[in-house]
């Protein structure tokens, strides 16, 4: 048995006894995002929540995650939303939480289910976004053939193609939204310092759209933002560090409104704050937690229009991500016990 296989195996027998409350919780949690009724979310539950209890008990994770590619692989080509089944995968992570604060007998313990328990969720979200790009991929060819026969008539083919090259365009900008959210559920997901987590989601953000500037930010204790950013090579911000008074600029219309903010022309704007030279426009998406703010993800880019209704769309998947993994960090950080040389007791 693999060693995340026996840590789920462990994980799983800390939350049987709690099967029925974590059950309850996790339906709060789904009926709360507005994803489902209580009635669908109690139906959903129901029917998952023993299965992959027993799975994990007997450490078949090869057999749990076949069984999800292939239900993700017939929803793709169905052409049902991926968003309800990953939104579930996130909120069972959390709600699992309480339970194995009070069941786990100590840290090291703690820590193991945590870490698998993230893992097998990186790998069943990992499983829903290959089914995605996949059934973009199949759906593709399917248009090139298409364009295929239709080359007897010239204006048919000249239309098929500019269709095909748009598609290819979309195509590839949702298999970078892919590629992100996987790359960065991987990279942030066994970090537990809550300030490395920032900013080790905004340099892999960065990094991998390869936007201007990204900023991750969050509300203090003050209601003050504090966060951490990066940029490409050579780009300043004008101002740094903690920020003074309430958050302003689009990033505080943002936390304000609790909705995300695309700006397609800054300079339109007059909300927006000029604090990295040869920003032409900016998408501000808030991090939510059960209705309230915890702070925003700040993308900035040297083209104007750079961001669509499918940047958004990542960017609220991303924006959920990263949530649960804040939770997560500062959680542990929490009951972290102290004491130890050079530590208060």
């Amino acid at each position: 048995m693999s060693g995340l296989a026996s840590a789920l195996t462990r994980t799983a027998r800390h939350l049987l006894p709690h099967r029925e409350g974590l059950r309850e919780t996790w339906i709060l949690a789904l009926v709360q995002s507005g994803a489902a009724s209580e009635d669908q979310a109690r139906a959903f539950c129901l029917r998952s929540l023993d299965g992959l209890l027993e799975r994990m008990e007997r450490g078949d994770v090869d057999g749990l995650l076949a069984e999800e590619a292939e239900s993700a692989v017939d929803a793709a080509r169905a052409g049902r939303s991926m968003h309800f089944a990953a939104l579930a995968i996130r909120l069972l992570d959390r709600c699992c939480l309480p339970h194995l604060l009070s069941a786990c007998p100590d840290r090291e313990s703690l820590a193991e289910c945590l870490l698998a328990l993230d893992e097998l969720g990186d790998r069943r979200l990992e499983a829903l976004l290959q089914a995605q790009e996949d059934e973009s991929g199949r759906r593709l060819i399917e248009a090139q053939e298409q364009a295929a026969r239709a080359s007897e008539r010239a204006r048919d083919v000249s239309r098929a193609n500019d269709a095909l090259r748009r598609s290819e365009r979309q195509s590839q900008h949702r298999a970078e939204q892919l590629g992100l959210l996987a790359s960065v559920a991987h990279q942030i997901a066994p970090v537990q310092d809550p300030e490395r987590l920032m900013q080790e989601a905004a340099e892999t953000i960065q990094q991998r759209l390869h936007y201007t500037y990204v900023a991750v930010v969050v509300l203090d204790d003050e209601g003050v933002l504090v966060g951490r950013w990066a940029g490409r090579r050579g780009v300043g911000r004008r101002s740094g560090g903690r920020a003074q008074g309430p958050p302003g600029g689009v990033i505080g219309r943002a936390i304000r409104q609790r909705a995300p903010q695309v700006v397609g022309d800054v300079s339109r704007d007059a909300d927006y704050h000029a604090d990295v030279a040869g920003t032409r426009s900016e998408m501000v998406i808030p991090l939510l937690e059960g209705g309230v703010v915890l702070g925003a993800v700040d993308f900035q880019s040297q083209e104007p229009g750079a961001f669509d209704l499918d940047d958004v769309a990542a960017g609220e998947v991303l924006a959920e991500f990263l949530v649960v993994a804040l939770r997560n960090a500062r959680l542990y950080k929490e009951t972290r016990p102290r004491g130890g040389p050079g530590e208060p007791a």
